[in-house]
């Protein structure tokens, strides 16, 4: 039976995600796939990406010496979500290059690919495997950041007849943190509205702390933490420019 070695892997990690499954599949182009094949290359993919591992024919002389490899690979996403969560680096459609020895995939542009399917992107890999000998598996990582959108909380009931201020527990002493101010658009009649002044990355799992505090006096915590946003519920926000904005809205009753 023919023993497998780790060749390479490709580690993607997303912002929004922040270590949960990508749910991302790796599919070599037709000229890789003849290429894994003549050289006796398998692809698995992962929770984080995917990993190609290589035959080794003869355990007692080590690895097979490997030339140059020119890999390509398209990758499609289950998640109908992260395409508009990901604040892509470039305009899509994009693809994924090593650049000289570095273990950082740089993105690019791509050109119109011609796929039946549209990937989320595309990755492309001259992999130099080690000496004839030498043990050890490269790892390729992609970082993609989350994109950053205005969080919008409307308050109604008792607490649309207060001023209100939102604080952001884990500012540093002396700074405001996330900051909101009253927005002139609210959602109905009798419901008051905050904005943030500046975008927020969008998470599965926002880390932010925020709490609702009666403005004036001394200041009487209201809620002590407010819920995060939702890209479930977008709506739009005219700016201070006067620009339209999409926001992620929140609604309070109490």
């Amino acid at each position: 039976m023919a023993r497998y070695l780790p060749l390479l892997s490709i580690v993607v990690s997303h912002e929004y995600l922040d270590g949960m499954p990508l749910n991302l599949r790796f599919e070599p182009s037709a000229a890789c796939a003849a290429l894994m094949l003549r050289e006796g290359l398998l692809l698995r993919n992962t929770r984080t990406g995917a990993e190609l591992w290589r035959e080794q024919q003869n355990p007692a002389t080590g690895p097979a010496q490997l030339d140059l490899l020119a890999l390509a690979f398209q990758v499609f996403g289950s998640d109908a979500q992260l395409a508009f969560c990901t604040a892509w680096p470039v305009a899509p459609p994009l693809r994924f290059v090593n650049v000289g020895d570095s273990a950082q995939l740089q993105p690019e542009t791509l050109a119109g690919s011609g796929a039946p399917r549209a990937p989320l992107l595309s990755v492309e890999i001259d992999h130099r495997p080690p000496p004839h000998g030498e043990e050890g598996s490269t790892v390729y990582r992609i970082a993609l950041a989350s994109k950053k959108i205005h969080w919008k909380f409307f308050f109604s009931g008792s607490l649309a007849a207060k001023k209100l201020r939102i604080v952001d527990l884990d500012a540093a002493d002396g700074a405001q943190g996330i900051r909101f101010a009253a927005s002139d658009w609210p959602a109905t009649d009798g419901a008051t509205a905050y904005t943030s002044e500046a975008p927020l990355p969008i998470q599965r799992l926002p880390q932010q702390r925020l709490q609702l505090r009666e403005e004036g006096g001394a200041g009487k915590v209201l809620i002590k933490r407010l819920p995060n946003a939702d890209i479930e519920k977008l709506g739009k926000e005219r700016g201070r420019d006067g620009l339209s904005m999409i926001v992620a809205e929140i609604y309070i009753h109490q």
